[in-house]
């Protein structure tokens, strides 16, 4: 055994994980025992499921000797009965929960993704995606039809992509399908469909994107758009009159597609605070027929299991995310390990002959056992292939290209991606200097006393800063402080106070009983029922609105010039900067952390850190230690 295990990156630790090894160590006066505990503790901390004893890269290391002694422990089992600790063949110590979220989550997905049926004819079939995708290409949208296609008989399906790829234009279609074909797919003829994120934020963008899908699609079947078709032109670059109409059935189903209703997950599986459960579960399953979670990349192991063990039998559940995000603040990287748990793209025989004839590219075929096969589609067209910064978020998608790399560094700017020179807090101040005075304009307007709240929510979308860390002279909090002050010398107005016109804010805790949810950004302005806080939220029919509140009752929350990186997931911006510590050795530099933060802007992204610190952050992709792959991937849990 390594030395360094009895006292296992000190640093790392929280107090929970030294109370746990005190704790187990009295009880059982095994200093291996304790140290393991401890271990698995602060590995949940940092979002592993498991502690890897054997991990050859790892702080901490077994020997064979070490291992035994810990298996004969009568706290430690395989599993199979409830023990304390879990310890399995690959060495990897779990705390019992965790190793219970992930058997029991993994034989969930395998058992939806077993016996899996083609309910609709092959004629039929190819009819329904001809009438579907009238006019579009059959190479750019080949995954989106294959989405569509497949989703016909299956409990379970996961569709990713990066920004731009067209999920949730996708997810309308593919509940189309649902709905169209519903007594074939097991379901009732008319089945119940829930919408629902991991956060409220995330929720309310989800409605908001279904509505949009619903009404761009409504418009096309109805032969109203004409040319200037939003739908048309934004979603797939054709013009709507290319696009024929759909039967009346068809039409209607669109309509019945719900989206005002869109809740976090909490709330759809009925969270009690007071006794932290949920009331949905196994003995009282959700009434919805289709489930839709978006962003599920945000989802822990724990959540995803409670969703899939509250869904019946019957019910489909359609995940909808980007594996390359941030994995979930808690325990896990679920969306991750499933998607990597099945062969991208790869189908099996049967559907596979199935899509052939509906796509311009053939299918390729699984050539082993894979449980996963044809639940798991990734769209990898992207609509915006024409803009400047898209080269650059497919690259931090996946491994960036070391040509690449270097060509950034040494160009700094790889068309609208930018590098910008930042070692110290002086050279930050620099850097907010040069971003005031390139978005001048827009700030002035939003400082602006007559503009209105519609205008001033629109220019909070223009440009945003988004920072690694919360704390620290490189942390959102610092820099909040900072920008209010360059902001009151450049444009002579007073930020001395804690509310000023133009204030944005960002809340930081839901508050349900005034409909305002953790990343929610609203701005304060000053109008004729003086100082309201403004915020962009949905109407009962999914629409957005706008709603004011008094500083006074707002839940809590945050300046908003900055913000951090994790809450900004789910958001979208014209313009962002982003902030990273100098220090190449920080842990938090990944590829998944500027990605994210990157996949944030539409048109153009600075990154204001050192070229040690974005080499260190690409070459560090997050790594989260559990089995959940392998048991979605291997013949036998």
């Amino acid at each position: 055994m390594n030395h360094a295990l009895t006292d296992i990156a000190d640093s790392d630790q929280r107090a929970i994980d030294r109370g746990l090894q005190q704790w187990v160590l009295k009880r059982t006066g095994s200093t291996l025992l304790a140290a393991a505990a401890c271990a698995a503790s602060t590995a949940e901390g940092h979002g592993h499921s498991c502690a890897w004893l054997t991990d050859p890269q790892g702080d901490i290391g077994f020997d064979t000797d070490a291992l035994a002694t810990l298996r004969q422990h009568d706290w430690v089992g395989d599993g199979t009965a409830f023990t304390p600790f879990v310890l399995d063949a690959q060495g990897r110590f779990y705390l019992w929960r965790n190793w219970q979220h992930e058997i029991r989550l993994a034989a969930a997905i395998r058992q939806r993704c077993a016996d899996r049926r083609l309910p609709i004819a092959a004629d039929a079939l190819a009819a329904d995606i001809d009438t579907l995708f009238a006019g579009m290409p059959a190479g750019p949208t080949d995954g989106q039809r294959a989405a569509v296609a497949a989703v016909p008989g299956a409990r379970f399906f996961v569709l990713t992509g990066g920004p731009g790829t067209g999920k949730t234009t996708t997810v309308v279609r593919m509940l189309l399908m649902l709905l169209r074909h519903a007594e074939a797919c097991g379901l009732p003829a008319q089945p119940s469909i829930a919408l629902a994120a991991p956060t409220g934020k995330a929720a309310q963008r989800l409605a908001q994107a279904i509505a949009k899908g619903k009404a761009e699609l409504q418009s096309i079947l109805s032969n109203e758009a004409g040319c200037g078709s939003d739908f048309g032109r934004d979603s797939f670059g054709l013009e709507s009159s290319r696009l024929k109409s759909l039967p009346q059935d068809l039409r209607l189903l669109v309509q019945s597609i719900p989206h005002a209703d869109a809740r976090t997950l909490h709330r759809l599986l009925g969270y009690q605070p007071r006794d932290n459960a949920f009331s949905r579960g196994p003995l009282n399953p959700l009434a919805e027929d289709i489930v839709v979670v978006d962003e599920a990349s945000m989802v822990d192991l724990a959540m995803m299991r409670q969703l899939l063990e509250a869904l019946r039998p019957g019910a489909v559940l359609i995940l909808l995310g980007d594996p390359g995000q941030l994995a979930s603040v808690d325990a896990g990287s679920v969306l991750a390990d499933i998607v990597a748990g099945a062969p991208q793209n790869r189908l099996p025989p049967a559907l596979a002959d199935m899509l052939s004839p509906l796509l311009q590219t053939s299918p390729q075929i699984v050539d082993a056992f894979t449980p996963l096969a044809g639940h798991v589609l990734t769209l990898v067209h992207s609509w915006r292939a024409g803009s400047g910064l898209q080269r650059g978020i497919e690259a931090l998608r996946n491994t960036p290209d070391p040509v690449w790399l270097e060509t950034l560094l040494t160009g700094r700017a790889d068309g609208d991606l930018h590098l910008r020179h930042c070692p110290n807090p002086h050279a930050l101040r620099g850097c907010v200097d040069g971003w005031i005075e390139r978005h001048a304009e827009s700030l002035q307007a939003l400082l602006s006393s007559s503009i209105e709240a519609a205008a001033a929510l629109q220019q909070l979308r223009q440009s945003q800063l988004l920072c690694a860390l919360r704390d620290g002279p490189f942390g959102a909090k610092d820099l909040n402080e900072l920008i209010a002050r360059r902001l009151a010398n450049r444009f002579d107005i007073d930020t001395g106070h804690a509310w000023y016109h133009g204030r944005p804010v960002i809340i930081t805790r839901n508050d349900y009983a005034r409909g305002l949810f953790n990343g929610d950004v609203g701005v304060a302005l000053e109008g004729e029922e003086g100082l309201r806080v403004w915020f962009e939220l949905s109407d009962r029919d999914g629409n957005p609105g706008l709603r004011s509140y008094s500083p006074r009752t707002l839940p809590a929350h945050e300046s908003a010039w900055a913000i951090t990186i994790h809450r900004s997931q789910g958001s979208e911006y014209r313009n962002v900067a982003v902030v990273l510590p100098s220090d190449p050795e920080n842990r938090i530099l990944t590829r998944e952390l500027v990605y994210t933060a990157i996949s944030r802007a539409k048109d153009h992204a600075e990154i204001w850190t050192t070229d040690d610190s974005l080499r260190a952050a690409l070459a560090r992709p997050i790594q989260r230690q559990g089995g959940l792959r392998e048991r979605l991937a291997s013949e036998s849990i």
